[in-house]
């Protein structure tokens, strides 16, 4: 097959894709199924690398072939010297004496193919979400070749709304090298060209199990196939059942911005609800902090340490943010009513999250443990928390009861039409202290 030359085929550096990609974070794995699903949107990783300069050097020349447009070939040649130098080239032995492959021409064509088709596809997702009000009918469409896999031609031509569960599953890829796409239609497209409208209740959740070729163990994976009518099933890849797009960052910001250009209420609501809600964006935010806490104590032992190359790798990452929450209809009104132009899309940033996990307030006993830290997307998503306002300082609050203590958590709005809505703390306090400012009127209860 001849190399694909990206600034060629998207005629333009392709800014949805590279947005996607550098809003990935980095996970170090075995194999490639210990980072799943849509953990994977958020987590640049590569199976069998242990070694922070390898995975470095290949999310550099990833990210080139993205932004500049590198072909296959000049990834080829201008990352392989650098795998060599530093050892990751050829076969070594596992503990089982097999041999395991590390780098080889091969590997970096799966690696280049594979990154860019997720990348691409993720910015396809955000721009079809943008179109989705004039054009909420979404049609699988597979390349009609003999290198389509025949379980994907299955839903060739299948049409759903853009906002049906299935996509989570089956928005390409949906295996290694896959190309299907996605088209987005109009109803009158839909109507004129006689296609039928299907529902996602065809996806089928199973356990999968995998064999590992590191350790020979079996893992049990969450997954899904697709049952159609006739009886056919459609199965992913293992790994690949989810939406590249869904659970990205920059794709999460663009459908906030969207939300609110909604007339449909119902259609509003419903939509914010399915995000807050789905159990991979929860996955993937656990991922995300898990990652990001870890760095931050790390840097933390170096700082104790005088290390300075540990202060250096492992210093916050300004940029490095997941979405937490997009504010419902009921928040985002009485934001208005304070005069202020909410995001709707509350974001937490690895900056906030080291000074949360800051000495301060670990010294004062404020500081959140892990499971607290990983359960905060699904608390404030599934109104397991208090909302309250505090008028001096123009913040939203979210608390968290946890008996004697709570977990509060500070949102700052600037009220502008800011691109972003940040939590900006977070830390444990006296539950009375909470009900006292709200008896004292400190707070509003808005929720």
């Amino acid at each position: 097959m001849s190399d694909v030359n990206l600034a060629v085929a998207f005629d333009k550096p392709p800014a949805d894709a590279v947005a996607y990609f550098k809003s990935k974070g980095y996970a170090i794995s075995d194999e490639w199924h210990d980072v799943l699903t849509n953990a994977q949107a958020k987590a640049f990783t590569v199976a069998r690398v242990q070694n922070m300069e390898v995975l470095e050097a290949i999310r550099k020349y990833t990210d080139k072939a993205l932004t500049e447009g590198l072909t296959k070939k000049q990834f080829a040649e201008q990352l392989t010297p650098e795998l060599q130098r530093l050892g990751w080239w050829g076969k070594e032995k596992n503990a089982q004496d097999d041999d395991i492959q590390l780098g080889s021409p091969y590997r970096l064509n799966t690696i280049y193919r594979t990154n860019l088709q997720t990348a691409y596809m993720s910015g396809r997702y955000r721009r079809l979400m943008a179109r989705s009000k004039t054009h909420p009918y979404w049609q699988y469409v597979a390349i009609d070749d003999n290198q389509t896999r025949p379980e994907h031609s299955l839903l060739n031509g299948k049409v759903f709304r853009f906002d049906d569960p299935i996509w989570a599953i089956i928005f390409p890829p949906n295996g290694w090298g896959c190309r299907c796409r996605v088209r987005a239609l109009t109803e009158a497209q839909v109507k004129s060209r006689g296609l039928t409208i299907e529902t996602g209740d065809w996806v089928k959740p199973f356990e999968a199990e995998i064999v590992s070729k590191e350790t020979g163990d079996i893992k049990t994976l969450p997954h899904a196939r697709i049952q159609l009518p006739d009886g056919s099933v459609m199965t992913p890849d293992v790994g690949w059942a989810y939406s590249p797009g869904q659970s990205a960052f920059g794709t999460d910001v663009s459908v906030a911005q969207k939300l609110g250009k909604v007339e449909d209420v119902e259609l509003r609501a419903q939509t914010i609800q399915a995000l807050n809600n789905s159990d991979e964006r929860a996955r993937a935010f656990e991922l995300w902090t898990k990652d990001s806490i870890a760095r931050i104590e790390r840097f933390q032992a170096a700082k104790k340490a005088k290390d300075t190359d540990g202060l250096k790798a492992n210093g916050p990452r300004p940029q490095h943010k997941t979405v937490v929450s997009f504010l419902n209809d009921d928040i985002n009104d009485k934001l208005k009513d304070k005069g202020i132009d909410a995001a709707r899309t509350l974001v937490l940033s690895e900056r906030a999250l080291a000074h949360a996990h800051s000495e301060k307030h670990q010294d004062k006993g404020q500081v959140l443990g892990m499971a607290d830290y990983t359960n905060l997307s699904t608390w404030i998503n599934q109104s397991e928390a208090q909302v309250l306002w505090e008028p001096a300082r123009n913040e939203l609050l979210y608390v968290i009861n946890q008996g004697p203590e709570s977990i509060k958590v500070i949102v700052r709005f600037e009220g502008k039409g800011i691109d972003l809505d940040t939590i900006i703390n977070m830390f444990k306090v006296e539950s009375s202290a909470i009900e006292s400012g709200i008896q004292g009127g400190v707070y509003e209860l808005w929720r």
